[in-house]
């Protein structure tokens, strides 16, 4: 038998045989074991050559693009999340308060919609 074989075949005995926690070789400074030590290896690898996210998008422009969306309740849940942020984060309030004046030319949305918009920006600026 050639040794490769040889060593293929004692490899998977190995790996069928499960060996009891006490016997393994663990001093007091190696409290993981080696799988687990094989494992954090393989993700801090991974993470070394992942692209780091060079930019931060605002939380509040993924709620603006539901200022488009046709649905009244979605339009008003919009509007009242861009408003609330802006009322608790004073470095966003210019952004959003920008967002919601320039969906007020909107001419699709219904003169209800355009009220409610109106009166979240005075309670922004109220509060600013």
């Amino acid at each position: 038998m050639d040794f490769s074989k040889q060593l293929a075949v004692i490899n998977k005995l190995k790996s069928l045989v499960k060996i009891p926690r006490s016997f393994r070789r663990q001093n007091a400074d190696n409290l993981i074991s080696e799988d687990i030590a094989k494992k954090i290896q393989k993700s801090s690898y991974d993470k070394s050559h992942t692209l780091q996210k060079d930019q931060y998008t605002p939380p509040y422009e993924e709620i603006a693009e539901q200022l488009q969306v046709a649905n009244d309740q979605i339009f008003r849940a919009a509007v009242f999340n861009l408003s609330n942020i802006a009322m608790n984060r004073k470095n966003y309030m210019p952004a959003i308060l920008a967002i919601l004046e320039k969906t007020l030319e909107d001419k699709s949305k219904t003169k209800e919609q355009l009220d409610y918009v109106r009166s979240r920006i005075t309670q922004i600026k109220q509060v600013l």
